[in-house]
């Protein structure tokens, strides 16, 4: 069912009909209703940037664990470039651009530039890149001392039994692998 009103009954329905007051005990209910709804919005918007955050930063760093494990040195510079890159992101993202909000009293624009915040971050992605490729850095510079030892330990043998010289090498790589692996072995049982 439809009702045709003209536009002489509108009017005139618009003189009838005026604004009433609304009671005090609604108007304060409505300003807390807002407030609530403010704070939930603040806080939304502070959780998912926590977690955009450390979304990228856990996946950067992991990211880097990966390259660095599978193409250890090969992949080191891209590790670090790509761990940066990801973890940056967020804080890049916040630093130009408009927010745009439709409310009551129409369009809201805010501009989004933060540069403390743009540091903070950037700040943060070079420390998880840092912790990302520090346990490799370790890894790499004790694996190259022990190779260095060990060359000079075979030379020592090697010119004090010359002719033991290839069995001995061998014998020796051999002993130190079973005990780098029962050292290994015996540690992940504690």
């Amino acid at each position: 069912m439809t009702y045709d009103i003209d536009e002489g009954q509108e009017e005139s329905l618009g003189e009838i009909v005026s604004d009433t007051q609304l009671p005090k005990d609604l108007i304060e209910h409505l300003q807390s209703r807002n407030q609530q709804r403010k704070e939930v919005i603040d806080t939304t918007e502070k959780l998912s940037r926590f977690f955009v955050g450390w979304a990228l930063n856990s996946t950067g760093f992991f990211i880097a664990k990966f390259l660095l494990l599978t193409g250890g040195s090969v992949n080191y510079w891209l590790a670090i470039t790509l761990c940066f890159s990801v973890c940056s992101v967020g804080s890049f993202a916040g630093l130009t651009g408009f927010r745009v909000n439709y409310n009551r009293d129409g369009l809201e624009v805010d501009n989004m530039q933060n540069i403390f915040k743009s540091a903070a971050g950037l700040a943060t992605a070079g420390t998880v890149t840092w912790l990302a490729t520090k346990d490799y850095q370790y890894f790499e510079a004790l694996t190259r001392e022990t190779a260095t030892q060990i060359n000079q330990d075979i030379q020592t043998i090697e010119q004090k039994h010359p002719s033991l010289d290839p069995w001995l090498s061998i014998g020796i790589a051999a002993l130190l692998v079973l005990g780098a692996l029962g050292i290994i072995f015996k540690g992940g049982r504690d």
